[in-house]
């Protein structure tokens, strides 16, 4: 559910998405109309409709294009010390308001087809893809053993934060993200690896 061609004008195309990104944080995904975003971002409606099919196709464009790398993986000197790096940038991530922003829009996907579909084929399943093949790296470089189910450590790892996130059942702070580091180490991680491993001081 991709833009179907962006407005003839750059700065109209950054104004329909920093409008709905702004509106739909502030307010929730349901309480937002096309009509508004329109009317904030100074274009006519029909403006929006000629290169987005829907309201989730805009909010979606406008949460990938304007704030979707704040979560990448950063680089670092291995596979394990970029996961590491990456669920501290996630936790920080839904701490901030773009925090408010992903629950809405996990909510009211519950009862949008359009909005659930857009949120898992453009949000989650691309994200879930850059965790797999860090996984697989490191497999690779001999971090982690290889007889694991990998989407079920995924789960494990950042279902975790989106619990948290979505009921509020504890805090996203540093100590939390560290323990769930931890925890997935202690069951995934090679004996080799775990041999090499200076013991804490």
């Amino acid at each position: 559910m991709g833009t179907i061609g962006r407005p003839r004008s750059k700065s109209a195309h950054e104004a329909i998405l920093k409008s709905a990104l702004r509106l739909v944080a502030k307010r929730g995904f349901r309480a937002v109309s096309m009509n508004e975003i329109a009317a904030d971002a100074g274009v006519g409606k029909m403006t929006i409709y000629r290169h987005w099919p829907n309201k989730a196709a805009v909010v979606m464009d406008s949460l990938l294009e304007l704030i979707g790398n704040e979560t990448a993986f950063p680089e670092a000197g291995n596979a394990l010390e970029s996961l590491r790096r990456q669920l501290h940038l996630q936790a920080a991530f839904f701490r901030s308001s773009r925090g408010n922003l992903i629950r809405s829009l996990v909510s009211e996907a519950q009862s949008d087809p359009e909005l659930a579909t857009a949120f898992r084929d453009r949000w989650l399943y691309p994200r879930r893809d850059d965790v797999r093949q860090n996984i697989k790296a490191a497999i690779l470089e001999g971090s982690l053993r290889d007889d694991f189910n990998i989407d079920t450590a995924i789960d494990q790892l950042y279902g975790s934060l989106y619990y948290r996130l979505l009921l509020g059942s504890g805090v996203l702070n540093e100590q939390f993200i560290e323990d769930t580091y931890q925890q997935f180490l202690t069951g995934h991680q090679a004996r080799l690896a775990v041999r090499k491993t200076p013991k804490s001081a």
